[in-house]
């Protein structure tokens, strides 16, 4: 089979429609990848497109995507969970006992100067707002050794950097971010981490006097499982 080495490039209003558009072109852009290291190694197979591009107008409307009633499945997230994940996963840094790291104990990591990382990004943006160093770092190079995921197996979190910036526009400073995954569930996961990474950024937009603004988002590893084959056939009425 012929890869396309192109990036698959997403334009959308909201993050329900850039979901829609991945997982309607994925079985069309995508190879098929065992997976040897990281969730469900050796067990299932991911239909992986060679990289991914996106950029959401207003990830502020529609998180959720919308899966019409008659196809009997569920929808791969809810507002309250969005709003769950954004308070649990990305603002609570305390970790249960079989955690090794959480996105929120880097985005919360107490900085050597006092304060944590996140409080270093507002208090850059407000005070320079057109700041290229407004950036929170998830990854670490020691996650390689560190890094455990549920199945007992080494696996470093999936985002890696969430990157604030601000772009003049009528007179206003809004507030953009930029997300970059390693690997991407984008069945379940796209929704879910890009609602809830909206919620930062309206948070941090509040904390730094800007107004919120657009999403960018990246990654070499957005795949589907194997397992959800048959939910993104049935989603795009495609056989």
């Amino acid at each position: 089979m012929e890869i396309n080495l192109q990036p698959l490039l997403i334009h959308a209003k909201t993050i329900s429609e850039a979901w829609f558009q991945i997982i309607y072109h994925i079985l069309d852009r995508s190879y098929i990848q065992p997976i040897q290291r990281g969730s469900f190694e050796r067990v299932e197979i991911r239909y992986q497109l060679s990289s991914l591009v996106v950029f959401i107008e207003k990830p502020w409307e529609d998180m959720v995507p919308d899966i019409p009633s008659h196809l009997g499945i569920p929808s791969p997230t809810t507002k309250e969970y969005i709003e769950e994940y954004f308070l649990e996963y990305l603002m609570n840094p305390k970790l249960l006992p079989n955690e090794t790291y959480r996105y929120s104990s880097r985005i919360l990591y107490q900085m050597p100067k006092g304060g944590t990382q996140l409080d270093r990004v507002i208090k850059m943006l407000k005070e320079t707002p057109f700041t290229n160093q407004a950036v929170l770092e998830i990854g670490t190079p020691e996650d390689h050794d560190i890094c455990y995921g549920k199945e007992g197996s080494l696996d470093p979190p999936c985002l890696r950097i969430i990157d604030f910036k601000t772009i003049p526009l009528d007179n206003k400073l809004i507030l953009s971010v930029s997300v970059y995954f390693r690997s991407w569930d984008l069945w379940a996961g796209f929704p879910t981490n890009l609602g809830g990474i909206e919620l930062l950024k309206q948070y941090v937009a509040a904390e730094a006097g800007l107004e919120n603004g657009p999403m960018y988002a990246y990654s070499a590893g957005a795949h589907i499982y194997g397992y959800q084959l048959d939910l993104v056939k049935a989603r795009t009425f495609k056989k």
